[in-house]
């Protein structure tokens, strides 16, 4: 059971890449994506409660609802506040519910280490030649609007912030 337990965060990881990518390219996150995200941690969740692993990967559901709850929580109302798009702020639940709430402060840590990054990214000129590639021009798109493709942020803080108990507990 463990082996399914790794392939669903596998799944997870890969989803929430593609989720980060199509909202950089195109500040979209359909909505199926999020349904995918929900249905791996409910497959992960079970497997692993099933198995008796839960000390091994760290799941807690109670808790981990309750962080899922709070980040989409934090996400309608920067929604609200026009700070955030809906996609970012629905990302944000089954970011919270890979993360759990023990890792909540780390996530934060991450997400304005990773916020300022991204904003000295688009205050700082281009490195040279890197202007005529895809992801150079829609650096300079995402420049010219000021629409920032937050799920970037908020899945690379997820990745630093997991990828401890997650890569233990899958090598382990």
């Amino acid at each position: 059971m463990t082996v399914l337990a790794v392939v669903t965060l596998l799944v997870s990881a890969a989803t929430f890449s593609r989720a980060a990518w199509v909202d950089f390219m195109t500040w979209k996150i359909p909505n199926r994506t999020i349904l995918v995200l929900v249905a791996c941690y409910v497959i992960f969740a079970g497997v692993v409660l099933a198995s008796g692993e839960t000390v091994r990967f760290g799941v807690d559901v109670v808790w981990s609802l309750a962080a899922a709850f709070l980040l989409m929580a934090i996400g309608f109302v920067l929604w609200q506040l026009k700070l955030l798009g809906a996609g970012d702020a629905k990302l944000m639940f089954p970011i919270g519910l890979f993360l759990g709430w023990t890792a909540l402060l780390p996530f934060a840590i991450w997400l304005a280490i990773l916020a300022v990054v991204a904003l000295l990214s688009l205050k700082l000129p281009l490195p040279a030649g890197l202007g005529a590639t895809i992801p150079g021009m829609r650096l300079n798109e995402i420049r010219r609007t000021g629409k920032v493709p937050y799920a970037v942020i908020l899945v690379g803080a997820l990745f630093v912030s997991a990828w401890d108990r997650y890569a233990t507990a899958a090598l382990g």
